[in-house]
């Protein structure tokens, strides 16, 4: 900000008070009225220049008074010219940009952020002992110890800058420039500036106007615009990494699918890489046309059970910093399959879920029970197996047994049962599908997929998204009667419901209306059988983790409370030890895999670098709409020297008001020297001709 400005601009809009002396004298003046008096003899002798001088000195009273109340107004209003003048006390508050778009190369080689770093250390070497500077980073990072407030520490100041790095993280402007903003509470300083450093990257800084408080009047904000001569010719970002919604096992080969888009105009050929913690990994090339996204499937080699990662970076591109994301997943060694009933009743399910029987192909190790037994052998976590006919007999005490073992967070399967004749008892009100009774169509109906989306499809989806089960025909079946808390996931052409999923409590629930059997349906012949009977046990409850996936910059999304004590480590990527109340950390910057340790429970992050910052469009013009209506000014950023130069230049001023408050006084003196005026003095001869002139009257 350079020029005239009014550090107090409340006052300004006071000064048409200063016409109140014309009012009172042009409104308020004595009316003149006639009155009887014996002789105008004394009147008439007066000197007739006496009134014209009264009036004169009326007139200058009035335009003094008319000063003085504007000089005070002024005064208090504080005028203040910048750029020029001398130096007084500054503070400084240097706004950082330090998100994912300045990891780009700048003018000479280095990336942005090192240039704007350098740049700040410029300004900070020239500070004098009664000034004060503050740091702001677009983008929280944790392993950089800015200062609170404003410091007059230059070793802590610099300190923070040498830490300042590169992140893969999208900033807030509206928050950064609200902490400059508010900086300046409670300072002394005579000057007040705000620096800001950035590329002007359009997907931060092309945002709707944010409602900002407008800083202390005087205040000089100047953004000085980093250049990014160097665009990428070849972008691709990882715009997210997903694994099966299901119960991961050990032992298993585990599909993973990531997500890629290309940011550039050019048809991008780049390698995609990937490692498991265990050290485990390949690569794979990938074409992504421009502007574009494209879905890479990736299969893992078998984990072993606990927690584990994988990294994945893309590397052959030209921007680095939208390249890397991490996933976290739960590794189980075993799952336990309760049957309750005899392995007859549930047809070819049991070898499908298990091969061998004993668990060491699929990790599922299947077990039968009497169904009047359920009770003594139920696990919250386990899958249990059912057929409506157990149900037949006692039926209110073994739903009443089931409805705890699903709000405790198991898994169940209702079929009906193979090779016996359908029995059916009441179901119970929380039950949101019932079978109807027995239909046999002797050529077959056809059974189709009713939510393509369900987890259990996920291993029998094509690349095209199409299930992998074809020509199924159904012979026997039971349509479920469903409600809509039932989301019917199997099923005839016509609509009716075969197989529906259902939540209930912390488990989940699936009502058959088939048997798998292929005396009821084709469906045991098909491949994909025996991957589609094995989802139905690892997509139930105990697939959900605690492993929250986000983006670089994204808040913290955990279930722990502000003022939680935690400690954040890094398992991969950024290396991070970080202790605190959770609400102190606002994010993490840079992709990696961390584990937060409370008190009592441990939860996981998963972060992939911000695609944000792979979109390579920067603001041209001195209009910045993040900003609002924000008093700035736009510069192009040359070097620390010139920034040197311009925050010289910025700290020296010229204050009026002590001026101002002297003119006030000198009109007030003037004032009341023409209002109170001397006696005036009778002249001699006056008098000795009115007295002869009184004496020849009375003669």
């Amino acid at each position: 900000m350079t020029g005239l400005t009014a550090l107090n601009p409340l006052f300004l809009s006071l000064l048409p008070l200063a016409a109140l002396p014309v009012m009172f004298h042009l409104f308020f003046r004595l009316k003149k009225s006639p009155r009887v008096f014996p002789t105008l003899m004394f009147f008439n002798r007066i000197d007739p220049q006496l009134n014209a001088r009264r009036r004169v000195r009326e007139w200058l009273i009035l335009l003094l008074r008319t000063l003085l109340i504007l000089f005070l107004l002024l005064a208090l209003a504080k005028p203040v010219w910048f750029g020029i003048g001398r130096q007084g006390s500054v503070a400084v508050a240097l706004v950082i940009d330090n998100s994912g778009s300045m990891s780009g190369p700048g003018e000479d080689g280095r990336s942005k952020v090192k240039e704007a770093v350098d740049a700040a250390r410029g300004i900070i070497g020239q500070l004098r002992n009664k000034d004060s500077a503050g740091i702001i980073l677009l983008v929280d990072d944790p392993v950089v110890p800015v200062p609170a407030g404003l410091s007059a520490d230059k070793s802590a100041l610099r300190n923070a800058l040498d830490r300042i790095g590169e992140t893969e993280a999208s900033g807030s402007v509206a928050a950064a420039m609200a902490r400059a903003v508010n900086l300046f509470n409670g300072s002394t300083a005579t000057h007040f500036e705000i620096h800001v450093l950035s590329d002007l990257q359009q997907e931060k800084w092309n945002q709707p106007p944010v409602d900002l408080r407008p800083p202390r009047a005087g205040t000089a904000i100047v953004v000085h615009r980093v250049p990014s001569p160097n665009a990428p010719k070849s972008n691709v970002s990882i715009t997210g990494v997903r694994v099966p919604a299901k119960i991961i096992l050990s032992g298993r080969r585990l599909p993973l699918e990531v997500q890629l888009t290309s940011t550039t105009a050019g048809e991008s050929h780049v390698h995609l890489n990937w490692q498991a913690d265990s050290g485990n990994g390949s690569d794979a090339e990938v074409i992504v046309p421009a502007h574009a996204e494209k879905t890479v499937n990736l299969t893992l080699e078998p984990q072993n059970a606990g927690f584990r990662w994988v990294s994945l970076q893309i590397v052959g591109d030209d921007f680095d910093a939208d390249n890397r994301a991490f996933i976290g997943f739960n590794c189980q060694e075993k799952k336990s399959v309760i049957f309750a009933g005899k392995p007859s009743e549930f047809g070819q399910l049991p070898l499908a879920i298990s091969p061998g029987g004993e668990g060491k192909l699929s990790g599922l190790i299947p077990s039968f029970v009497d169904a009047a037994k359920l009770a003594d052998d139920q696990s919250a976590g386990s899958f249990v197996a059912l057929t409506w006919n157990s149900f037949a007999t006692d039926s209110e005490t073994r739903w009443a047994v089931l409805k705890r073992f699903l709000d405790a967070g198991g898994s169940a399967l209702i079929v009906p049962a193979a090779g016996a004749p359908a029995q059916f008892g009441l179901p119970p009100d929380w039950l949101a599908s019932a079978p109807g009774s027995l239909q046999a169509v002797s050529n077959g109906l056809a059974l189709t997929v009713l939510d393509k989306t369900h987890a259990m499809f996920g291993d029998i989806r094509d690349e095209s998204g199409g299930i992998g089960i074809h020509n199924v025909k159904v012979f026997q079946f039971c349509p479920l009667r469903s409600s809509p808390k039932a989301m019917p996931v199997l099923g005839l052409e016509d609509g009716r419901a075969l197989l529906t999923a259902q939540k209930v409590g912390k488990g989940s629930l699936f009502a058959g209306g088939f048997a798998f059997d292929s005396a009821w349906s084709t469906l045991t012949l098909k491949p994909a059988f025996i991957a589609l009977a094995q989802n139905l046990v690892l997509t139930q409850s105990g697939a959900e983790t605690n492993v929250v996936p986000l983006a670089a910059g994204e808040p913290l999304r955990l279930a722990l409370p502000a003022d939680a004590a935690v400690q954040v480590q890094s398992f991969g990527g950024s290396p991070l030890d970080w202790k605190g109340k959770l609400g102190l950390l606002a994010t993490l910057p840079r992709s990696g895999v961390y584990a937060v340790r409370g008190d009592r429970e441990t939860s996981y992050v998963a972060v992939r670098s911000s695609e944000k910052e792979g979109r390579q469009q920067f603001i041209a013009g001195d209009a910045i709409p993040a900003l609002g209506k924000l008093d700035y000014s736009v510069k192009k950023f040359g070097g620390a020297d010139a920034l040197v130069s311009e925050f010289k230049r910025l700290e020296k001023s010229l204050d009026f008001s002590p001026w101002l408050l002297l003119l006030a006084l000198l009109a007030l003196a003037a004032e009341g020297w023409l209002a109170n005026p001397l006696p005036m003095k009778i002249k001699s001869a006056a008098v000795v001709n009115i007295s002869k002139e009184e004496n020849a009257a009375a003669r």
